[in-house]
């Protein structure tokens, strides 16, 4: 059944708030705030971490507050970047296979070596070859692309893909443990975090795309649990994905947590399926 308005007047009266605009109190509420499952989200706000960082405008952070003053969740979000990942050997197989032909169809005659060589790459690599041949000329085109590219650009650390796409990363997202019942006292028998991010979260994402191009939402979860408790809530109960054919660079922070997704351009769709089913049995202490 959809969310009532009662419900949403209930969720719109949590306090959304930049840490940094209201320094003082949070820095008192960092205090109170506790995640057993993970120690390094609680330290970044318990430590002002997450204070500093907000300050410097390097990650904006975001705290939520209940109408009763009780810090439920805090979350941070940042300016990113996805990739598709340019196929380096296709475009040695495509380069490889020019010249194999080359030398079989050329106008003179291939010295037997050359042609027994040119035979036994294009057998060996047949299956390949054959997925390859339709853009063949587009693959031989990016090589020479990459290798020209390769001389003039300076910057050594310099990362060569096929495609980017704009996006904003979900840093953390944590809930506060000691506000649980805080949370269940408000009596919308649904998840914090799930609540927090459709109605709180999305339209900041969604006013993004007001004012700068975004296609993609993305996170690291970082899931230590044996059945992947997270990252199937994440995906579930968030609608975030695992794209396969979509890249990411993964800083140290994030080593061993799952990279998540999802389009921009499907969210407020999404949001209107969380209003729409809002009202079914779903209780968890989850974020």
């Amino acid at each position: 059944m959809r969310i009532t308005e009662k419900q949403k007047e209930t969720i719109s009266s949590l306090v959304v708030e930049r840490l940094r605009d209201n320094h003082a109190e949070y820095a008192s509420l960092a205090n109170t705030f506790s995640n057993k499952k993970n120690p390094t989200l609680e330290h970044i706000i318990t430590s002002r971490t997450a204070f500093d960082r907000d300050r410097e405008n390097t990650t904006a952070y975001y705290a939520v507050k209940a109408p009763t003053g009780e810090l439920l969740l805090y979350f941070s979000l940042k300016c990113g970047e996805l990739f598709e990942d340019l196929d380096v050997r296709k475009m040695n197989l495509a380069a490889k296979t020019q010249q194999a032909i080359a030398v079989l169809t050329g106008a003179d005659s291939p010295q037997k070596e050359d042609a027994e060589k040119a035979e036994a790459f294009l057998e060996e690599n047949a299956e390949d070859i054959k997925f390859l041949l339709p853009e063949i000329e587009n693959y031989i085109a990016k090589k020479e692309q990459y290798a020209a590219d390769i001389q003039q650009e300076l910057n050594k650390q310099m990362r060569r893909v096929l495609k980017t796409y704009p996006a904003v990363e979900i840093v953390e997202f944590c809930a506060n443990d000691n506000a649980r019942e805080a949370w269940r006292s408000l009596g919308l028998h649904r998840k914090m975090g799930e609540c927090i991010f459709w109605h709180h979260i999305v339209p900041r994402l969604l006013a993004i795309q007001d004012i700068a191009g975004c296609q993609y939402v993305y996170l690291f979860a970082a899931d230590s649990t044996p059945d992947s408790i997270l990252v199937n809530y994440y995906k579930v109960a968030l609608k975030f994905e695992q794209l396969a054919g979509l890249g990411a660079n993964k800083p140290r922070y994030d080593f061993q947590c799952t990279f998540l997704c999802q389009k921009m351009s499907e969210l407020a769709e999404k949001q209107d399926f969380f209003y729409e089913h809002f009202n079914t049995d779903a209780e968890d202490d989850l974020v």
